[in-house]
């Protein structure tokens, strides 16, 4: 809806009434209102009840708001049409959960990351909404939900919505909020109705309605970005995700292509959220909500087809700044020049902000938009306190705490074979806790370390050694969590009101600390996870990485953009493409391959051990295939019956992984190639990775049976929590169930990263004969012969000779 070019229109909008106004402008998603629950405990900030919902911009009048001066960076633009207030006012409500879906699970619970604000959002009068629905057992009289912001409480209510959805609605005290990043940790503490159990603990939740939980701002001009670096907080949507609409008129034309990466990567750093996607168009179409951002790149003789106005300026210089357009509304960001060189250099402009040198170290990962503190990046051995970690002291009275931390290691990480990092953990617990208690170590969801308590009494622990296998540690971000497990009699008993007592038995005191010892390191191919973490071997190049794709196809280059700005923001850096180069030219260099199945060269597929045969076996019906229910139950009947012998070898070789992390691929001293890999069942997506032709480069091809499934199954993998499962040689993508596959890696290659030095030297020898037994036994073995010859001849040079 246009509104600024007919006064006419105006006069007639400001005359209807208020109930006659349409609803097209309703961007609320708030549930209906609930009973008030239990009253706060005495000493909770003000009443924060259920209400009903507010008026949403639809039922007010619509007005025009100020058109406010034209932000640019080379040359002021020229000024631009107004635009309807509703428009704008969509923009002034800030969702602010950045995940699909946030659920507090367990007796306690907390997440905490920031929000960017702009100075205009964070002087303006904001009401905060907060949406949630909790499991039936959890009892409201002994639960809690608590939001904070920047360290000052927002909400400390009763956990009792578990009937229907419950919105509530309380104003942020003034000065709370700042321009900038704002803290924002939300934590619920939950107790069972009746049950006592340990088991009962897994039936506590809290569910956080994404869509009804946001900042709403009072100010019109709280809806707009007046500068460049405003981008940042361009948010998320209901859904918690981010979409960055770029509008290129020439995208077919080759030279824009590279351009449109680099830009694309420098959005992405710049607003750094956790589940960023692209489109890119020729024309775009209009897309004004929380989380979307709209951009238009092109020439300026190329923009009077897509925009109202042409920036002023635009046909002199590099050029980078905000409008107003009709179409796609307020704060489209404009990126243009007289050509493609001027173009660059406004790009660079955008860039130098979030980038940095190839060589630089990193002291840390940008995750605070997603998990506060940043998450430090341990290069070499390292001891940090919980405090540093973003841990403290936690006090608990109930029977299942969990709390975690995370922290980084590097892309050339190489100790998983034999590597145990060390907790020193102090903690303390009461005579009432009884033996058989235990306190679990988990690396990324996978059980390290388990500390039986079998004492009673009570105890304090200071700095307890507690060995942290690091078999499941990766590139990049890893969380480390620490899960308390307590057995009492009373609640072997469990008395009435026994689950709501609040007597303390259990402290975890942030002066624990986290040590990592000396690693090995060098880095090797393929190491999908590698990509996920730091963005290796790409963010490392000092040369632009070809990026072989169909340039005229924008699903592709969708999908493309998505997943190279996934890795920008995984290495920290804008890593430089190349669209020019031929499959063919590619040679010793690394290089990324986005294109459909049928698209892809034979000796491509054969390099990174994907069948030929892929091409006309993996069609479009994909998503659509079913289950061959004969042969499922054929594998449950061999299943069941142990498969003979075969099931024999297998149920060996399972207990041999658990028991003493032996795999078949640590017997083999010389593995060989694995397989062709081909697609199966609903597999929408493959990741594959293997090294270049001639030695010294890593190929990366990102695959699909159609265009549309490339761009929709890249959009899904970089989803953050589907991101960091990606690993081993080969990763899939489930069409039906976001499901995230790997294949492992059965033969790698090392690259050097590190000078030469003994001690790392030491540690490659000593991960790599870990992880390859049969190996290891036989240069014993050799070794020991070599030793009883020697013995042998050393004595027969000694003693009285006959």
């Amino acid at each position: 809806m246009r509104i600024g070019f007919a006064p006419f229109a105006l006069l007639l909008l400001a005359a209807s009434p208020a109930g006659a106004q349409s609803n097209s402008f309703d961007m609320s998603t708030e549930k209906p209102a609930t009973p008030a629950p239990a009253a706060p405990a005495p000493g909770a900030p003000a009443p924060v009840a259920p209400v009903p919902a507010a008026p949403t911009p639809a039922a007010a009048t619509p007005t025009l708001a100020p058109n406010p001066a034209p932000v640019q960076q080379q040359a002021s633009p020229a000024a631009n049409e107004p635009i309807a207030a509703p428009e704008a006012a969509a923009q002034a409500r800030r969702y602010i959960v950045p995940f699909s879906d946030l659920v507090f699970s367990g007796e306690y619970a907390q997440r905490s990351w920031s929000v960017f604000l702009t100075p205009e959002q964070a002087a303006s009068k904001t009401e905060f909404h907060l949406g949630y629905q909790n499991a039936v057992v959890v009892a409201p009289e002994a639960s809690r939900l608590k939001v904070s912001i920047n360290g000052s409480s927002v909400v400390d209510a009763p956990i009792a919505s578990s009937d229907n959805p419950s919105d509530m609605v309380v104003d942020v005290p003034a000065n709370v909020l700042h321009a900038g990043l704002n803290d924002i940790v939300m934590s619920a503490v939950q107790r069972h109705r009746t049950d006592c159990t340990i088991e009962s603990t897994y039936e506590l939740w809290t569910q956080i309605e994404t869509g009804s939980t946001f900042l709403s701002f009072d100010d019109a001009d709280a809806g707009r970005w007046k500068r460049i670096e405003d981008v940042r907080a361009v948010g998320v949507d209901e859904n918690g995700s981010t979409t960055f609409n770029l509008i290129v008129p020439s995208m077919g034309q080759t030279i824009s292509t590279s351009p449109t990466v680099r830009l694309g990567e420098g959005l992405a750093l710049m607003a750094n959220m956790p589940n960023q996607s692209f489109n890119v168009s020729e024309s775009g179409s209009p897309s004004n909500k929380p989380g979307t951002a709209t951009i238009v790149l092109g020439p300026a003789s190329e923009l009077s087809n897509v925009l109202a106005t042409v920036p002023a300026g635009a046909e002199a210089g590099p050029i980078a700044t905000l409008v107003d357009d009709p179409k796609f509304g307020p704060s489209t960001l404009v990126v243009s020049g007289p050509n493609w060189q001027a173009i660059n250099m406004a790009i660079d402009d955008i860039a130098k902000q979030v980038d940095r040198p190839a060589t630089s170290l990193r002291a840390t990962l940008a995750t605070r938009t997603w998990r506060t503190p940043d998450v430090p990046m341990l290069l070499t051995a390292s001891n940090l306190k919980f405090s540093e970690l973003g841990v403290s002291t936690l006090e608990f009275a109930g029977r299942r705490v969990r709390t975690d931390f995370a922290v980084g290691v590097p892309s050339d990480f190489y100790a998983e074979a034999y590597g145990q990092a060390t907790i020193l953990l102090d903690a303390a617990y009461t005579q009432d806790v009884l033996p058989g208690s235990h306190i679990d170590v988990y690396v990324n969801d996978n059980i390290a370390a388990t500390v039986p308590i079998t004492t009673f009494g009570g105890e304090i622990l200071r700095h307890l050694p507690i060995k942290v296998t690091m078999r499941h540690f990766k590139p990049g971000a890893n969380t480390v969590a620490i899960e308390a497990v307590l057995m009492t009699q009373a609640d072997a008993t469990c008395a009435p009101g026994a689950t709501a007592q609040s007597g303390q038995r259990f402290v975890v005191f942030d002066s624990s600390e986290f040590v990592m010892p000396s690693f090995a390191r060098i880095a090797r191919t393929p190491n999908l996870a590698a990509i996920s973490g730091t963005g290796f071997p790409y963010s490392r190049a000092e040369y632009a990485i070809p990026l072989i794709m169909d340039r005229t196809q924008p699903e592709i280059i969708s999908a493309a953009v998505t997943f190279m700005a996934r890795i920008s923001v995984a290495a920290g850096r804008l890593i430089p493409v190349d669209s020019s180069t031929a499959a063919a030219a590619v040679g010793n260099r690394n290089a990324v391959f986005v294109s459909a199945i049928s698209q892809v060269p034979s000796a491509v597929l054969a390099q990174v051990g994907i069948s030929n045969q892929t091409s006309s076996a993996w069609g479009e019906t994909v998503a659509s295939i079913q289950p061959n229910t004969e042969a499922t139950f054929d594998q449950w009947r061999e299943k069941l019956r142990g498969g003979g012998w075969r099931g024999q070898v297998s149920s060996l070789q399972d207990w041999m992984n658990r028991t003493f992390n032996l795999s078949t691929n640590s017997f083999r001293i010389f593995p060989g190639r694995a397989p062709d890999f081909t697609p199966q069942g609903t597999a929408r997506l493959v990741i594959a990775q293997e090294a270049s032709p001639i030695s010294g480069g890593t190929w990366t091809l990102v695959t699909a049976p159609t265009v549309g499934a490339l761009r929709d199954g890249v959009r899904a993998l970089t989803d953050q929590t589907m991101w960091r499962k990606m690993g081993g040689r080969i990763t899939t993508v489930d069409a039906g169930e976001n499901k995230v596959s790997t294949l492992p890696v059965a033969r790698f290659d090392f690259f050097e990263t590190q000078p030469f030095s003994l001690a790392n030297y030491r540690l490659i020898v000593a991960n790599w004969l870990s992880a390859n037994a049969l190996s290891y036994a036989v240069i014993l073995i050799l070794l020991s012969i070599v030793l009883g010859f020697a013995t042998a001849g050393l004595l027969g040079s000694l003693g009285r000779k006959k």
